[in-house]
């Protein structure tokens, strides 16, 4: 897999994020008032050290879909396996009003 590839995975962990999201906001997505984090694990050889690159591709969603508020924190991390396969989990941290 690539650097690319990894990114496109990354894409589509946000918009699972997003659409999980959205039902966590009743189908108003407005009700987002900001991403606090996300935390990712990229599936890695023991040398490859471009993790945060793959993880953009959650990042550079976030900023598109919620503007300045998708602007968040985050932590990268490489691990051997991730279940059934996957090149890359990601979990996030949303506030959201009332």
């Amino acid at each position: 897999a690539t650097i690319e590839d990894g990114y496109a995975q990354a894409r589509i962990c946000a918009i699972n994020l997003i659409a999980n999201l959205k039902v966590a906001c009743d189908g108003d997505l407005d009700r987002v008032t900001r991403v606090v984090k996300l935390g990712a694990f990229v599936a890695s050889t023991d040398d490859f050290n471009s993790q945060p690159p793959v993880v953009n591709g959650a990042s550079d969603l976030m900023v598109e879909a919620f503007g300045d508020a998708g602007r968040h924190a985050r932590f990268a991390v490489g691990t051997n396996a991730l279940p059934l396969g996957c090149l890359v989990e990601i979990d996030g941290v949303f506030e959201i009003d009332g």
